[in-house]
């Protein structure tokens, strides 16, 4: 069953169909009407904005689709939570309407209806019923309950997510002062924040300890030289290396070929390295009050000072004394010794100092990356936490419209659309029934049918006669008749050659054309194909022998006296009941007045004697039988026939009846030659013939 076979079937039945659907569509309206009640019912509005109310800014709660959004509220209006809260409500449970419900909740979510009123933003939350006053009461109660647990609800959300916010930017907050004050502690000990000006004095330190690794190395040779080669006098005597002593850098500070105290060798080489750090520290943008440098000038100063004879710190010793106060001078090695401790105390400070410069500067760098992802954190948090605070002074997006009043009048509309709809149901309901009941008589609509269904040969088809449209009791016009007949003519003889030019050694002279049932079209078909044949100078007779239901003398305009009844009953001459007609090569046995002798004949040999004198002098005998399921004549001459030809009415023939003939005719030994369709119309399949446009012709020639 498809739409297609449905519409087919439809189109054939339509006239009785709306005969009567017409009166059951009526009788539905008048018992929908007389049967369903008009209820009163009470409504309260709620306006959802399509977008959210916002005073300034905007949140990431704005995201979202609004129809998404009215869809939840619809549903959360009609939420197990919300209507148990309308029912908790004072007065509510006390209603009639409630306590007549033994499942209040469940009965609440059926009767309550949501939907929009006459826009998209507004929500109509209503009850039918036939108490008023309880049904505004009712409508209001779940309108109170929905605006408290869902929509101050969202409110209190917003609100508990401001103290998340503010709580989070605190924390972020604590979290930047923090590492701000590390930051400050470690560019205070380094005496720089910028890590250029680290790296640097990181350089300067390590060249610095390279330079003091060198001279410590050379101390140490001086200090292993002296070592073996004994002890200097007390006394002045040269330094060690240089032009005096054969070694060190700095002897150009002293003049030449004097001999200088060891001490002021030892302080004019401290002085000139103390001059180098200084001015490097100098030339860095470096706080200048770091401990490191500060420490370095009063060093120089202190230097500088015991040089030019003032004492630079009265607890120094520059050297030893002796009992009665007398300086003793100390011993070269001596000398060499405290020098190698001095440059191996800065060595160590030094490089513990390049290491802190590296440790901290690395932590630094870090400290400033991390402070600077918590600040955009906490600058972003802190944004949506003033933009939520804004904001929350706004209005609510859902909001009140009207509260449900008492309803005065019944609601008609509901039962007026119900009653329609009542009626408009019955028609299609009768509609369809007629339809399907039709389409399971499975009526041949189409001749694609016959090859593919039937499994018969398609010999041709024969195209309807024309109707006049809606005006079906009237005559269709000549012009058209005519076309009509050409078109017919042209479709026999269609058949006629492929009878003609059929297959070599096959026998076709006697030819039965049968149907299923009656009223298939084979009568109009015999004499269509006798006609043909005789046209084409084929020596051709039209016997009929549906003797029950005779219409071949009417169609040839023949006597019915003197026929096939007559032959076979009073055993008359076959010349005395074959009827000439005004085609010259065709001849008619009409079925004459039935009698039982002449039915008992046909029953008895069907006729064979006759078929033989037939077959004598005729080059074609045509046979026009009654049904085959419903009359036993057509069987008990198909053993004198050479093939049978079945008839098929479009849109008449039923499938399973058209099968069961051809079942019941292969039983009989009757060989089906194929299959031709009758009543075919242009716009079914592309069969048939189209003259509209010739047709148009004749009528405007007519005109």
């Amino acid at each position: 069953m498809t739409p297609q076979g449905l519409l087919l079937a439809f189109k054939r039945r339509w006239r009785p169909a709306l005969l009567i659907g017409a009166p059951a569509a009526i009788v539905a309206i008048v018992l929908a009407w007389f049967v369903l009640p008009a209820h009163f019912t009470a409504f309260s509005l709620l306006r959802v904005a399509a977008v959210e109310p916002r005073l300034v800014f905007k949140t990431v709660e704005d995201n979202g689709d609004f129809q998404t959004y009215l869809k939840t509220q619809m549903a959360m209006i009609k939420s197990r939570f919300v209507l148990n809260a309308a029912l908790r409500r004072p007065g509510v449970g006390e209603l009639s309407i409630v306590r007549q419900q033994k499942y209040p909740v469940e009965w609440l979510e059926k009767v309550l209806v949501i939907d929009t009123y006459n826009s998209p933003e507004i929500l109509r939350l209503s009850i039918a019923g036939d108490e008023p006053q309880e049904l505004a009461t009712l409508v209001n109660a779940v309108k109170d309950a929905y605006l408290e647990e869902v929509v101050l609800a969202e409110r209190k959300q917003r609100i508990a997510r401001l103290a998340d916010l503010e709580r989070i930017y605190q924390d972020t907050e604590k979290k930047v002062r923090q590492r701000e004050e590390r930051i400050a502690s470690l560019a205070k000990q380094l005496g720089s924040g910028d890590s250029k000006a680290l790296t640097i004095k990181q350089q300067m330190a390590l060249e610095y300890i390279a330079q003091l690794r060198r001279e410590h190395s050379k101390l140490r040779f001086e200090l292993m030289r002296a070592q073996v080669g004994g002890t200097v006098s007390t006394g002045l005597g040269t330094l060690p290396g240089g032009k005096n002593g054969k070694g060190g850098d700095d002897d150009s500070l002293l003049p030449e070929g004097e001999e200088v105290d060891p001490r002021v060798a030892v302080a004019q080489r401290r002085i000139a390295q103390l001059k180098q750090l200084i001015a490097r520290y100098e030339l860095q943008v470096v706080d200048q009050k770091h401990p490191s440098p500060v420490a370095y000038r009063d060093e120089l100063a202190q230097l500088q000072q015991a040089l030019q004879g003032k004492p630079a710190n009265k607890d120094s010793k520059d050297g030893e004394k002796s009992k009665d106060g007398e300086e003793v001078v100390l011993s070269r090695v001596e000398i060499l010794k405290k020098q190698e401790q001095l440059l191996r105390e800065e060595l160590e400070k030094y490089s513990q100092t390049v290491r802190d410069i590296g440790t901290s500067s690395y932590e630094l760098e870090m400290m400033k990356n991390e402070v600077e992802q918590v600040a955009k954190i906490s600058e972003k948090v802190g944004a949506e936490m003033e933009a939520l605070r804004i904001e929350l002074q706004s209005p609510t997006r859902v909001t009140l419209l009207q509260e449900a009043e008492v309803p005065q009048l019944r609601d008609m509309s509901r039962k007026k659309s119900l009653a329609g709809v009542a009626g408009v149901g019955g028609f299609g309901l009768v509609l369809l029934a007629m339809a399907v009941i039709e389409f399971h008589t499975r009526r041949i609509t189409d001749p694609q049918d016959i090859s593919q269904t039937l499994a018969l040969d398609l010999l041709g088809t024969l195209p309807a006669m024309p109707t006049t449209g809606w005006k079906f009791w009237s005559q269709p016009k000549a012009g058209r008749l005519a076309i009509w007949n050409n078109a017919l003519i042209e479709s026999v003889d269609s058949i006629r050659s492929i009878l003609l030019h059929g297959e070599e050694g096959l026998q076709r002279q006697v030819l039965l054309v049968a149907s299923a049932n009656s009223g298939e079209g084979k009568t109009t078909f015999a004499c269509q194909l006798a006609g043909s044949l005789a046209r084409a100078g084929r020596k051709t007779v039209l016997v009929d022998f549906d003797l029950r239901r005779p219409r071949v003398h009417e169609l040839m305009q023949t006597s019915l006296e003197l026929g096939l009844s007559e032959l076979l009953s009073d055993h008359l001459q076959i010349d005395t009941v074959v009827h000439r007609t005004n085609e010259p090569n065709l001849d008619v046995i009409p079925a004459g007045r039935v009698n039982d002798d002449a039915l008992h004949a046909i029953a008895r040999d069907g006729a064979d004697t006759l078929f033989r004198q037939l077959r004598k002098d005729y080059e074609f005998v045509i046979v026009d039988s009654s049904p085959i399921l419903y009359v036993a004549d057509g069987g008990a001459i198909g053993r004198n026939v050479d093939g049978a030809i079945l008839a098929i009415r479009s849109h008449i023939s039923r499938m399973p009846v058209v099968a069961v003939a051809c079942e019941r005719l292969e039983m009989l030994g009757i060989k089906i030659i194929g299959g031709v369709m009758v009543g075919v119309r242009s716009s079914v399949g592309g069969y048939g013939y189209s003259y509209d446009y010739q047709y148009g012709k004749m009528e405007r020639a007519e005109a």
